[in-house]
């Protein structure tokens, strides 16, 4: 079976990669739906720039939260209209889709998300590690004796991998990602200033003002921002400053410091001393936080560095995966036909 797309459901983005093109598609992974009827009125980015902003009776969702899985039927709807953006599907022809899958998934939920892509429209589906995934888009020789870090910091979960001989050698995850700090900052603006805010202007504020190195930070930076002040029960402006950001940022940030610590300091000595020519790489989204490699390089001590394009990571991956699977046989997780999972 040829596999004939690679698709990275994260749970803010969904990337695409065919056998022919490599990586073709970026998008939301956001799906807007009235309420009663099966088939969304728009996908992608156009139903994330209608969040917060729907009529009664229609809602904006996504398929995954905390990077995996809540809802089978959201991603069949998703996937469906996936795989009507793919110019190289065969159409009305059999196919293979392979998708990226967290790894601390429970064997339910990746059975669903099989089950979505094959009901899509795939004849065969297959899931692959995440974290594999983006280890080989970002460069690196999985099947090298050498230790290779790999901290995936995306929008739902964050992972921290040490490959060796192609499988892994220590393994440690945080069930949330930099989303958590959307949240925050809804939280302290609402209760430190009165305001509310919705998700994507909180989202402004962590890109803008976020850092994971706040004593480095310049705190003489304020942002303008339109909110709901609680107070007057009217649209206001009102300005968001610097010290707010670091706030809903550090203990994020730090818990995802002291999880690669924690992985690290549980390798055998050989593979740590790799790790001190080596160092480690930063893929996913939330990589390219300001500061976030020299946060987590000087809490391990070693050398860090950011990816190319570390969002778009997993889908090169899954491009290399999709040629040759026999060559990463640890990085697929579960495969499935029509009616039968192995």
């Amino acid at each position: 079976m040829r596999w004939d797309i690679g698709i990275d459901l994260g749970t803010d983005f969904v990337r695409v990669a065919e056998y022919n093109r490599g990586a073709t598609l970026e998008a939301a992974a956001r799906l807007a739906l009235r309420e009663g009827r099966e088939n969304p009125l728009c996908c992608g980015d156009v139903a994330a720039r209608v969040s917060g902003r729907t009529c009664a009776g229609v809602e904006v969702v996504s398929p995954l939260r905390d990077g995996v899985l809540e809802n089978n039927f959201y991603a069949d709807r998703l996937l469906r209209w996936v795989y009507r953006q793919a110019e190289e599907l065969p159409r009305g022809k059999r196919f293979g889709a392979m998708l990226t899958c967290a790894p601390f998934s429970r064997p339910v939920q990746q059975e669903a998300l099989l089950t979505a892509a094959v009901d899509a429209g795939a004849a065969e589906a297959a899931l692959v590690r995440a974290d594999a995934a983006a280890a080989l888009g970002a460069g690196l020789d999985l099947n090298a004796p050498e230790a290779k870090l790999v901290v995936d910091i995306g929008a739902g979960k964050v992972t921290v991998t040490l490959f060796t001989l192609g499988r892994v050698a220590a393994f440690g995850y945080l069930p949330y990602g930099l989303n958590r700090i959307d949240a925050r900052v809804q939280r302290i603006v609402r209760t430190e200033g009165g305001y509310r805010i919705g998700l994507n202007s909180a989202r402004e504020v962590k890109h803008t003002l976020g850092t994971a190195l706040p004593e480095a930070a310049p705190r003489d930076v304020v942002m303008h921002m339109t909110g709901f002040s609680m107070e007057r029960r009217l649209p206001e402006v009102f300005d968001v400053e610097t010290a707010l950001a670091l706030h809903a940022c550090e203990e994020v940030v730090s818990e995802i410091a002291g999880l690669c610590a924690g992985v690290v300091s549980e390798i055998p000595e050989e593979l740590a001393a790799d790790l001190n020519d080596a160092g480690a790489v930063l893929v996913g989204g939330g990589a390219e936080m300001p500061g976030m490699d020299k946060r987590i390089g000087d809490t391990l001590g070693v050398p860090c560095r950011i990816a190319d394009a570390p969002g778009k990571c997993a889908a090169r991956g899954l491009a290399e995966i999709m040629r040759a699977p026999e060559k990463y046989p640890a990085a697929l997780m579960a495969q499935t036909r029509k009616g039968s999972l192995k």
